[in-house]
């Protein structure tokens, strides 16, 4: 995260995070580092599918058809997102911490009008925290690749 850090600092560019499952860990590794008031604009923790319609102004009837744990979740959680913050890289996360069957995470990132979204899937065997932990890693992975391009 440091490097993304220092990244939206050297660009005087911004950063929000609309999370579900990592529960405000996105934004606990920002803000570890001096200075992040000037690139973080806000967090959100949205775990219930009220929370999200309520602070993203998302659809019930999308989290209806899609389900709260999907592709099309996720994109919708960061242009929502991106649409209430104006940062400039919108960052949302929705998962599956743990489970018998649904152990898996999609994560969007919303940067310039372009949309990224990848899903994770966990091993059933690996606790909630290192889901959680590799859910992080991964919103980190794919910041550092959206940066680089």
């Amino acid at each position: 995260m440091k490097l993304v850090h220092n990244y939206l600092t050297k660009t005087n560019q911004t950063i929000s995070f609309a999370e579900s499952m990592t529960g405000g860990r996105l934004s606990y590794e920002l803000v570890k580092f001096q200075g992040a008031s000037k690139i973080f604009k806000e967090g959100f923790i949205l775990y219930s599918d009220e929370a999200k319609v309520r602070t993203l102004k998302m659809d019930q009837k999308d989290i209806d058809k899609y389900g709260v744990v999907s592709h099309e979740i996720a994109s919708l959680m960061a242009t929502q997102l991106q649409k209430i913050t104006c940062a400039d890289f919108a960052v949302s996360v929705t998962g599956y911490a743990s489970g018998k069957d649904k152990n898996m995470a999609y994560v969007g990132v919303l940067h310039k009008g372009l949309l990224y979204v990848d899903d994770i899937v966990f091993y059933p065997e690996d606790s909630r925290e290192q889901n959680i932990k590799t859910t992080v890693r991964k919103v980190v992975k794919m910041l550092h690749e959206i940066i680089k391009k």
